[in-house]
Formats: C-alpha cells, sequence, structure tokens
C-alpha cells in the first residue's frame, strides 16, 4: 500500500510506502525519493518521553508565572529540557498577535523596558548613563480595547518611529468608533489614518477619557516580565505573547471571584494543550538555542 504526498524530509511529491510502525504502534512511511523513513503526524507531542498529565502539568505552572527552577524541581525535570519545553509553548503562539482584531473604543499608548545586557546597552563616549527615553530603553507599543481585548509588540530602542505603529499594529485594527491616545507627535500618524472619534488627553479637559486602563495593562505586564527577569532580552517578544495570549483569554471570560478564576485557569491550560498538540514542531533544540529573537532591533544603537 502506499500514498502520494509531499515528503517531509526532502520536499518532494513523491510515493511514500509503509514502512512499519514504532514502538507506540504509529505508522511510519518510507520516501521513495530520499529513502528517508518518518512519521507523518509532525506534532510536538510526539517527540516528549513525558507523559500528557505532567505536559498539562507544566503549561500550568507557565500560566502561573513559576520559574523553570521551580517547574523542573517539581516535575523532576532537567532545567535545559524545561528551558526547551517552555520554548515549544511559545512558538506554538508565535503568531497568535497576528490574528488578533481589536474592535471598538480602543486606548493607544507604549510602555518601556530597560536595556541592561551589556551586548545591546549603549554608553556614551563620557560612561555616564542616559537619562530618560534614551537608546537604552526598549518600546513596547500597546493598544486596548474596553473589553480587555489587547495587543502588545516591540517597536524600537526609545521613541518609536511614526511608521512603526502603522507596520505594527494597522493588521490588528478592525471596526474601531473611538481612539484614545496621548498626542505625542510619534503615534498622530497611524491615529490620522483611521475616520471615527479621536481623543487626545494631554488637550482634553475631560475626565471621562484617559489611560487608567492602559496604565493597568502596562502594570500586569511588567510584573509578569519582572518574574522571568533573568530571560534574555532577545526573546522578550515570546514572552509578551504569551501574556497576551493569557490575558486576553482571561479577559473574555471575565471571572468574578477566586472558584471562577481557578476554572478559567484550567481551561486556558486545556486551551493550549490544544493548541500545541495539534500544531507542528517547528524547532529544535539547536534552532531554539541559536534563535535570534529581536536582535536585529536591539543591534540598532543609532
Amino acid at each position: 500500500m502506499s500514498k502520494k504526498t509531499i515528503c517531509i524530509k526532502c520536499g518532494s511529491i513523491t510515493t511514500l510506502t509503509l514502512n512499519g510502525k514504532d514502538l507506540k504502534g504509529t505508522q511510519r512511511y518510507k520516501c521513495a525519493s530520499c529513502q528517508k523513513t518518518f512519521i507523518l503526524n509532525s506534532s510536538p507531542v510526539k517527540h516528549f518521553k513525558t507523559s500528557h498529565f505532567k505536559l498539562k502539568k507544566f503549561i500550568g505552572y507557565m500560566i502561573d508565572d513559576v520559574s523553570l527552577k521551580v517547574i523542573s524541581r517539581n516535575l523532576s525535570m532537567n532545567i535545559k529540557t524545561a528551558h526547551y519545553y517552555r520554548y515549544l509553548i511559545f512558538s506554538v503562539i508565535a503568531s497568535y498577535q497576528d490574528n488578533l482584531i481589536i474592535n471598538g473604543q480602543i486606548l493607544l499608548d507604549e510602555t518601556y523596558v530597560p536595556i541592561r545586557e551589556k551586548e545591546f546597552k549603549f554608553i556614551p563616549p563620557d560612561g555616564k548613563n542616559l537619562r530618560g527615553l534614551s537608546r537604552n530603553q526598549l518600546c513596547l507599543i500597546t493598544i486596548i480595547n474596553l473589553s480587555g481585548k489587547c495587543v502588545i509588540k516591540v517597536s524600537s530602542r526609545g521613541v518609536p518611529h511614526p511608521k512603526d505603529y502603522i507596520s505594527l499594529l494597522n493588521q490588528n485594527i478592525g471596526n474601531i468608533n473611538l481612539i484614545v491616545y496621548d498626542g505625542n507627535t510619534h503615534n498622530r500618524q497611524f491615529v490620522n489614518q483611521f475616520k471615527c472619534a479621536k481623543i487626545n488627553i494631554s488637550k482634553s479637559d475631560s475626565e471621562e477619557y484617559n489611560l487608567n486602563y492602559s496604565d493597568s495593562l502596562h502594570s500586569a505586564l511588567k510584573r509578569y516580565l519582572y518574574k522571568h527577569i533573568g530571560m534574555r532580552l532577545k526573546n522578550i517578544q515570546d514572552y509578551v505573547n504569551f501574556f497576551v495570549y493569557k490575558y486576553n483569554f482571561i479577559s473574555s471570560k471575565s471571572p468574578q471571584n477566586m472558584r471562577e478564576e481557578i476554572n478559567v485557569n484550567n481551561e486556558l491550560i486545556e486551551d493550549l494543550y490544544k493548541r500545541f498538540k495539534a500544531s507542528s514542531k517547528k524547532i529544535s533544540y539547536k534552532s531554539f538555542l541559536n534563535n535570534k529573537g529581536i536582535t536585529d532591533i536591539l543591534a540598532k544603537k543609532e
């Protein structure tokens, strides 16, 4: 028995023949072109020696922002393995924000994270630290609507360029009827694209409109990042993607008490596990180590 399909090893459209089964009883195939054998199921789960129950516990620890040291100890797992598993989970939602559409009334703002890694930190000729929104601050642009659905993306070192807002956020804007922003000149070009009501809070006397909701989002984000303070800064967008996924999921459920919050977290574990099981294994341990992340942004010191 044979079947025509694309070989996952050489990429050619060829005839695959049955080539026995693995120890778990999963069918293996052999490519007539490259003579390689493989399993068509490309889910990351098939590579794991850990049980599904243990994997769900790992995801639960990630949702609770537990450190890798604690995860590896409680799950009797090598810390390098735990680190790799974390990025396999991150890879599942790597494109999550690309498909987000924000509707209704939105708040546009920015928040900043210090660049402390010596490799990327800019030191002036006089040796003194730069102050304010300098090149040693990493900018994250945020939008959030009144239902709590948000998008957060790393844009630049220091103050973002007007085109950064457009290139990063345009794909996420749906049917909006109001934009509340702080009126700085850098985001004005983005705001002016849309034919809707606009509130510049720097020029508005109304107490009805403000960026408090956006500030609350920034505070939650920074608390989350602080718990992962040992991360490599080049990987910050991966951590931010996970935060946004979790924040949006919980906001959509609107838990009113601790019991509901626990139930929502359990739903979150199941949702992420299903996404993970249905995904394809996109990164190997070697490619994970060599991932450059946002190095292109960090390398721009001018």
